[in-house]
């Protein structure tokens, strides 16, 4: 064999070399890739299983809303029905008295 024959037989192993190295150096970043794209579904998995039981909770919410809505229209009517007793006259002389307060000059331009 000829001088040729081992340059041609070293100058492929020294690209089979390179190529291989390249090619391990992809499945190392790919590995990455898969372990970091894994835990991010776990993250959203748990995301998702935790946040399953919101409609129970939200519509605990609404009823509670819904009982103290009944409670201060309640309240309001008693204190309507203490302030204008039944016989009485149904204006409210309070209701033509100034509102304290600033007054449109006393209001900034911007």
């Amino acid at each position: 064999m000829g001088a040729h024959a081992y340059v041609t037989i070293i100058a492929t192993g020294i690209a089979l070399a390179a190529t291989a190295a390249s090619l391990i150096y992809v499945i190392r970043i790919l590995w990455l890739v898969i372990d970091r794209l894994v835990s991010i579904l776990r993250s959203v998995e748990a995301v998702t299983e935790t946040s399953m039981p919101v409609g129970p909770v939200v519509d605990e919410i609404n009823r509670d809303l819904e009982r103290s809505a009944k409670a201060l229209e309640a309240c309001v009517q008693r204190l309507e029905e203490r302030r204008a007793p039944a016989g009485a006259a149904t204006e409210d002389p309070g209701a033509t008295a100034p509102v304290p307060g600033p007054t449109p000059s006393d209001r900034r331009q911007f």
